[in-house]
């Protein structure tokens, strides 16, 4: 057994060429993998290396430039992600199908302590990387982005543009589901709308909506569009965010397949190219001038990642201003992701979102329960979206001020200490 073993790890260090492709999109990011035991020297924490000296990459034998750092994927796994950002041209020349990229680490040690050099390769290609794009992976609430599907299968005219029925594009916000059929998005036009005769792609600009049945898409949740097709399944995730975006092409150009004279279908992409966005901010509000213990395990954002381990742990304390949290785990199709988003926590004696009103009339009305109402109420203080200072001596909430205030008729003021009941 142990000789296999060695065999094993020995066939993980030898020099490798893995070839997958990847779009030919200026801008686009590759991922690419160094694995080596030896670079883990901190078995508690995950990892930065800086890449100099260690890391070089090509494009069709041409040097390019690369990351300044590689990640560890988990805590002492010794296996370390680089995210490469596509240049917009190589010698002037732009990129095209069939151009080939190469990672090159310089490993200093291998298994018999000899240096040696470790390839991946990747091979542009002008199909997109997935069936399902968005126009941005980061969307303010009520605004529109573009939804494109590439579906050759729904191509059925090649002499008028086709249509795939809104309802077979899920959306999923955590445990909430629904469709684009929902009158919510304000889809337009009505249906996925192939974008001229032949094209194989479909698109339809829909807005993101304040709520997602029944429930209020926040800061920082993550929407997953998800092509409810057996023969092809396939997702794009988007996040709510509030700041400056930039979408994944040029708008000039679409960034969508046109047709071409002869076979196949070319790909016409600007000069934007995906682009590294700011991380995701989740915001919470501390009753001091120094911080509070931030819960952040059910946020929407590790929604789709898999037993994250994550810097600094949820439920630690976080100072006041921003701080970065950094999450190794495994995605929906067990590759290894890292990710990142800020957690920003600001001095508010009082911070009652609006949307509580909602909740607070379904109580009035009799249709939840005290305990239901009082573990909602619970679970938003925990996780400092409700965030109240109230007098303990109040024996229990007001009820009528609380009806009065989800009726509009009262204000944040009045129910504080109700509220600070109903959340302790």
């Amino acid at each position: 057994m142990s000789n296999l073993k060695a065999f094993l790890i020995m066939m993980l260090l030898l020099p490798m060429s893995l070839s997958y492709a990847e779009p030919a999109t200026p801008g686009a990011i590759l991922t690419f993998y160094v694995t080596d035991s030896n670079l883990s020297t901190d078995h508690r924490a995950v990892m930065k290396i800086s890449t100099s000296g260690l890391v070089d990459f090509t494009i069709n034998g041409v040097p390019i430039s690369g990351p300044g750092e590689m990640v560890e994927t988990g805590i002492d796994t010794g296996v370390f992600q680089l995210e490469l950002t596509l240049p917009d041209s190589v010698n002037g020349k732009p990129l095209q199908s069939g151009d080939v990229v190469v990672m090159t680490y310089h490993q200093r040690a291998d298994y018999s302590g000899n240096p040696t050099d470790v390839t991946q390769s990747a091979v542009l290609s002008s199909a997109p990387s997935s069936p399902v794009q968005s126009s941005s992976p980061n969307v303010r609430i009520g605004q529109y982005f573009k939804l494109d599907i590439y579906a050759p299968n729904y191509n059925l005219d090649s002499q008028t543009p086709d249509d795939i029925p809104l309802s077979m594009i899920e959306v999923h916000m955590g445990g909430a589901q629904t469709t684009l059929s929902d009158s919510a998005f304000q889809a337009n036009p009505y249906t996925m709308r192939e974008t001229g005769p032949d094209t194989s792609t479909f698109e339809v600009n829909v807005k993101i909506p304040k709520s997602i049945a029944g429930f209020p898409v926040e800061m920082g949740s993550t929407l997953e569009f998800r092509f409810n097709d057996p023969s092809m399944p396939s997702s794009v995730f988007v996040t709510v965010g509030g700041g400056s975006y930039r979408t994944p092409y040029n708008s000039g150009s679409g960034g969508v397949p046109n047709s071409s004279s002869g076979s196949g279908t070319s790909y016409n992409y600007g000069s934007g190219g995906t682009q590294r966005l700011a991380p995701s901010t989740l915001i919470f509000y501390a009753t001091n001038s120094i911080g509070t213990n931030v819960n952040y395990v059910n946020s929407t954002l590790l929604s789709s990642l898999q037993a994250p381990i994550c810097d600094p742990i949820s439920g630690s304390f976080f100072m006041m201003g921003t701080t970065t949290v950094t999450c190794a785990a495994k995605d929906q199709n067990g590759n290894s992701v890292i990710k990142t988003f800020v957690v920003t926590v600001l001095a508010d004696k009082s911070h009652i979102p609006s949307w509580t009103k909602k909740t607070v009339g379904f109580w009035c009305a009799g249709e939840i329960s005290d305990s239901q109402l009082s573990s909602s109420m619970k679970y938003l203080a925990l996780n400092g979206v409700l965030s109240v200072q109230g007098d303990s001596v109040v024996p229990t909430p007001d009820k009528t001020t609380l009806c009065l205030w989800a009726g509009g008729r009262a204000s944040d003021q009045d129910v504080i200490s109700s509220l600070y009941l109903l959340s302790r």
